[in-house]
């Protein structure tokens, strides 16, 4: 089943498709050659305002691990979309998109020349969205496709009597990246993602991991290299003229000047500040690597009795105390990408690092249950129900 994320960015996708659509007028009027589709197009923002719920569900899901009344935190990525072996899905799709939306782009782009020849003016603001959304469609896959850089799974078995915390398992490793100095964007224990199992209730399938990102973010570049005032290199930046062109730009859009040259030139100014504020952006937040970690298995609670080395009266021993832990059988991937910007030496250190605390963490976290030989001739290790049962 898609993630809420998913759901959101494909209904936000078709909310700009038919906010084009109705842009054009092409559904207004019963003349009108898709008029049959106008009710449907009228609801593009409504479209656009669900997809922006979903996406913002899911960020909340993915960033504190919880999740709305009646429905379970979603972890959004699969072991496949983290390893090498499989990358070619991920790196094909965006291939794909990037295909499309440059010949989107560059298709607009000549038409809408065309446009202008003809003098075909709201033709050629509907071609100058196209290719606007084509470029957007380009850029955004480009920086997203960034092949896997290294992935590693380790398996692991703790059977009862032995008990195992699988939930501070996972804390362990989401706070390793944290102290690596990576954010974390998606957290989902290993305990409450998954769902009980159909052929026993008290065996619980085990899902979850997190995403981890390292951005640093870059000053904005000054306008003048050589000055060696610290105040003046702040303030004469590619972000500053970027955001000066902008403003300037919707001034002349706006303001009642009487002049149609005014209002053309504001809206160059606007297109040109915006292409430097995006410039700007993309050049300060270039550098990024993800560590990411899938967690999925099976996990069993158990009921450890503890007997008394003097017995006890009756038939049958009574436990002194009761303590419910759990086994485990799991399977955790952890894999590494980054932009080619990024140091790979870093990121391969940091990769290492969280490979070794895997290892640490789930013997860390793995609990031997001792006893003599008398004790543990009277102790058991049964599921839960059936103790209780």
């Amino acid at each position: 089943m898609a993630s809420p994320s998913t759901y959101g960015k494909r209904l936000i996708g078709l909310a700009g498709v038919l906010g084009i659509v109705s842009f054009t007028g092409v559904t207004e009027g019963p003349d009108a050659p898709l008029s049959a589709v106008e009710p449907l197009v009228g609801l593009w923002w409504l479209l656009a305002a669900v997809g922006v719920g979903l996406l913002v569900v899911a960020r909340y899901q993915g960033a504190s691990g919880g999740a709305l009344p009646g429905t379970r935190p979603s972890l959004g990525h699969d072991r496949q979309d983290i390893i090498a072996a499989t990358d070619w899905s991920r790196m094909g799709k965006h291939a794909l998109r990037r295909s499309y939306g440059v010949a989107l782009m560059l298709s607009a782009a000549v038409v809408m020349v065309l446009a202008l020849a003809l003098q075909e003016f709201f033709l050629a603001g509907v071609l100058v969205a196209t290719a606007l959304l084509g470029a957007i469609v380009a850029v955004l896959t480009w920086r997203g496709a960034y092949e896997i850089f290294d992935d590693h799974t380790e398996q692991f078995t703790i059977r009862a009597p032995d008990n195992f915390a699988a939930h501070s398992f996972h804390i362990a490793l989401r706070q390793r990246a944290e102290d690596l100095g990576y954010v974390v964007s998606t957290n989902v224990s290993p305990t409450q993602g998954g769902r009980a199992s159909a052929a026993a209730e008290d065996v619980f399938h085990a899902e979850g991991g997190f995403k981890a990102n390292n951005r640093p973010i870059e000053q904005s570049q000054p306008l003048v290299p050589d000055l060696d005032d610290e105040y003046a290199d702040s303030l004469l930046t590619v972000a500053t003229l970027g955001a000066f062109l902008t403003v300037v730009g919707i001034m002349l859009v706006g303001a009642d000047v009487g002049s149609a040259t005014a209002s053309v030139l504001g809206a160059v100014l606007v297109l040109v500040g915006g292409g430097v504020l995006a410039y700007d952006y993309a050049i300060r937040t270039r550098e990024w690597a993800e560590l990411a970690c899938v967690e999925e298995g099976t996990v069993y609670p158990v009921a450890h009795n503890e007997f008394s080395a003097d017995g006890s009266d009756g038939p049958f021993p009574v436990p002194e105390t009761t303590t419910t832990e759990t086994a485990a059988m799991l399977s955790v991937t952890v894999s590494a990408k980054c932009t080619p910007l990024f140091d790979e030496e870093e990121l391969e250190s940091d990769f290492e690092s969280l490979v070794a605390a895997v290892e640490a963490a789930a013997e860390d976290c793995q609990f031997d249950v001792e006893g003599d030989a008398e004790e543990l001739a009277y102790e058991e290790s049964t599921p839960v129900d059936a103790e209780a049962n």
